[in-house]
């Protein structure tokens, strides 16, 4: 861990936010107690008459609350509001909405659809959004990346700065791109995933929203599972830092009012520290609502994308190994043992065997410890996982915090902070039937170019 870590912690702190205030609000079966309010379209925003000020930070935040998570999505944003822009940081929000999805729907903020642009202010008020609408579409997909390009390249240059920070917030799966019919869904798969047009961005289209919209500092996910190889590789070449989780997140998201008080308090952060700083805050805010009994676990990493290139050279090289030595026992124990994470639901996979999500780190570790051979290409395996594992400690993490336990118990301590494909615990599960429901091919990802890991994968399956 890096002294930026502590410092970021420090600031938390100093910032005076406490991670309380949003302790009765629970999104997975609660309510958020604002009252209706009505609100009339915005008049036409005015051209600028100067050339906006370049500030240190423009933070970005596309919200895609076009489903389920219609009232997380305001109470994030009314987060926001208690922090607000200033003369050296800039909070920007794209905040889609519609009527009708099956679960989570509200008629808060005024019951207004399509989507709207905040530049967001200060405010006393926790229960309204206040901050100046600046543009308005009466339609939109979420779910087509260009949407996002759109809005990054608008709030880059209506509000410049030296360093930006772009926040993908909605549903999240990793990696998998599922197949999806013609008919909507009641719920997300995929990032931001958009009910009305049964439209989601898929895995590279990520990568194409930095391609097309120029490099971030910081790219943060507020979305279930992302912090993936096969993710991460897709966009390492334009942000600097990655943050995301390789579990799920909790309905309340990101606590925004806490790791933006602190951005603005010290506006001088570089990328590294303002990733560890969402990650400390993360795990301030989580910790609190388990001390309080509310039971939610969360992780939450921040890692290199420089480092990501000899990651996947080490992954190819562990890889190679682990199939040459060809511990069946060694690899049956790593595979039943690695922590998982839940990307299927309790009701199809209670006990966490069908997720095909496993933490990198660990499954490399539990594979060496059972290891029995004493050759010298088992002794290789060995020095090979430890390299990986360091690699992954002390050059790919800039930050890596868990608190709690997953849904089966685990502690997500565990976690490492990078996952990636593994197979099923349950060997019942056959390969060619699980990616069945992949929309494109997994050999389609940087992450397998580098790390030839689909070859590894269907290694594993073979082995009985």
């Amino acid at each position: 861990m890096k002294n930026s870590n502590t410092a970021a912690a420090f600031l938390i702190l100093a910032a005076g936010f406490a991670p309380l205030g949003a302790m009765d609000l629970d999104f997975a079966g609660s309510s958020y107690k604002a009252a209706p309010v009505a609100v009339s379209a915005p008049a036409p925003v005015k051209a600028r008459s100067a050339a906006p000020k370049v500030k240190e930070w423009t933070v970005m935040v596309f919200i895609n609350g076009k489903n389920n998570l219609e009232m997380a999505g305001l109470y994030n944003v009314n987060k926001m509001e208690k922090v607000g822009s200033d003369a050296n940081v800039n909070i920007v929000v794209e905040l889609g909405r519609m009527n009708g999805q099956a679960a989570g729907d509200t008629d808060l903020d005024g019951n207004w659809t399509g989507s709207r642009r905040l530049f967001i202010k200060k405010d006393k008020d926790e229960e309204k959004i206040t901050s100046p609408v600046v543009h308005v579409s009466s339609t939109v997909d979420m779910g087509d990346y260009k949407r996002v390009v759109n809005f990054v390249n608008w709030a880059k240059t209506s509000y410049p700065a030296k360093k930006y920070m772009l926040v993908l917030w909605d549903h999240g799966s990793g990696w998998m791109d599922p197949r999806v019919s013609q008919e909507p869904k009641t719920e997300g798969k995929g990032i931001s995933f958009d009910d009305e047009t049964n439209n989601y961005i898929r895995t590279k289209q990520i990568g194409d929203i930095l391609k097309e919209s120029g490099k971030v500092d910081v790219l943060a996910y507020d979305a279930c599972l992302m912090q993936m190889g096969e993710v991460a590789f897709e966009v390492k070449a334009n942000a600097e830092v990655i943050v995301g989780s390789e579990e799920t997140v909790p309905g309340m998201g990101f606590p925004y009012d806490l790791f933006l008080g602190a951005l603005v308090k010290k506006p001088a952060f570089s990328a590294e520290e303002l990733g560890a700083l969402t990650v400390e805050a993360y795990k301030m805010f989580y910790d609190a609502m388990n001390n309080a009994g509310k039971k939610m676990g969360g992780q939450l990493s921040a890692i290199r994308s420089s480092k990501l290139n000899d990651l996947g050279v080490k992954t190819a090289e562990f890889a190679a190994l682990a199939k040459e030595v060809n511990d069946v026992e060694a690899l049956k124990i790593a595979r039943a043992g690695v922590i998982r994470y839940d990307m299927i639901g309790a009701a199809s996979d209670p006990n966490m065997a069908i997720s095909f999500y496993g933490d990198l780190h660990q499954y490399a570790g539990l594979l060496a410890n059972a290891l029995k051979g004493t050759d010298d290409k088992a002794l290789a395996l060995k020095a090979k996982a430890a390299e990986l594992q360091e690699y992954i400690d002390k050059e790919v993490m800039i930050d890596n915090q868990a608190t709690g336990n997953n849904r089966v118990g685990r502690a997500l301590s565990e976690s490492h902070g990078i996952s990636v494909y593994l197979p099923p615990a349950e060997v019942r599960i056959a390969q060619e039937k699980l990616e069945n429901i992949f929309e494109g091919k997994y050999a389609d990802f940087e992450f397998d170019k580098a790390a030839k890991w689909h070859d590894y994968v269907t290694f594993l399956y073979g082995v009985k």
